[in-house]
């Protein structure tokens, strides 16, 4: 029998069946969809976490922005003192500039000139530590000095500093130009002058004066404590004034002093916090004070000689009205 043989694929039809999930194992907690309150909850939170962090650093902004602003010595403040003493006559305005250390304020410290023509003293008193020790180049000193010449009569005295460079190291000539250009450098010595028809006697004081270390200054000393008229003395350490201190109760009619730099750091209520020759809290580190017979008038300084930096410690220009 003649026939053809065919062979066919018998495809079995598919079943309508459902998915069965091979992963029999628990779904973790933290997995799970949350509650629609649970899920509110934890989204309320993060926004507080969130909120929280934001105020904690513009906190901490503000804390660094004012902590900047009182490290701040681009700028300096006037302070005034009155002073009435019997042997004056006719009012006398004197401007004390101390421990600048070759700091400027602006273009050739052109705002402290321009302040100083202001106020239109009588007399400028600059009482130690304009210098650096660790610098050569004073031009500084020089240029202010330069600027203040036709304001006023220039009286300088040194400090610790000027010492250091001029009499010690003999690194600098700044006492031979400014003398030169005029300004009076007291260097243990004395001048008689008449302003505004009071005669006063201003002195410089650069020696320790427990330890007269040459018969010149030990003459310059004796002679002006025999003076009649009024005694100024530029003399760059208050501590002479202090307790136990060589220059009390010697007739000095009034003293302008700084070295103390108002204690570089300045602790509200309580004052400066520490001075390296001194500690923690010295006895007086600024102001306008009556010790025995003298009045003591000490600057915080217009500049900064530390690595410490000056807080809460402006620099000062002092200004004494004399009555």
């Amino acid at each position: 029998m003649n026939g053809k043989w065919t062979t066919t694929n018998h495809v079995p039809p598919r079943r309508n069946t459902k998915s069965i999930r091979a992963d029999k194992r628990p779904v973790p907690p933290e997995k799970q969809p949350l509650p629609n309150g649970k899920k509110h909850k934890k989204e309320k939170l993060k926004k507080h976490f969130s909120i929280r962090i934001l105020i904690s650093l513009a906190f901490l902004l503000i804390i660094f922005l004012e902590f900047l602003r009182l490290c701040d010595i681009s700028y300096f403040v006037d302070t005034f003192y009155e002073v009435e003493d019997e042997a004056i006559k006719n009012h006398i305005r004197i401007v004390l500039l101390t421990d600048l250390h070759l700091h400027e304020f602006g273009d050739h410290n052109q705002p402290l000139v321009e302040e100083i023509q202001r106020l239109q003293p009588d007399l400028i008193a600059m009482s130690g530590d304009m210098v650096d020790m660790n610098k050569t180049d004073y031009s500084v000193v020089t240029k202010l000095c330069q600027d203040l010449i036709d304001v006023a009569p220039i009286y300088f005295g040194y400090g610790n500093h000027e010492k250091e460079v001029i009499r010690v190291n003999q690194t600098s000539t700044i006492n031979v130009d400014l003398e030169q250009m005029g300004v009076h450098v007291l260097h243990n010595r004395y001048e008689t002058i008449q302003v505004n028809d009071n005669w006063i006697d201003i002195g410089g004081l650069s020696a320790n004066p427990g330890t007269m270390d040459a018969d010149y200054t030990q003459k310059f000393w004796q002679s002006y404590l025999q003076t009649q008229n009024y005694r100024l003395l530029l003399v760059h350490y208050p501590q002479f004034f202090f307790t136990d201190g060589e220059l009390l109760g010697q007739g000095i009619d009034m003293a302008l002093c700084g070295h103390l730099h108002g204690g570089q750091i300045v602790v509200p209520y309580l004052g400066g916090l520490y001075h390296p020759l001194d500690g923690f809290f010295p006895e007086m580190t600024d102001g306008c004070h009556s010790i025995g017979d003298t009045w003591v008038i000490i600057s915080r300084g217009l500049g900064n000689g530390k690595a410490l930096p000056r807080i809460n410690n402006p620099p000062e220009l002092v200004i004494i009205d004399l009555y």
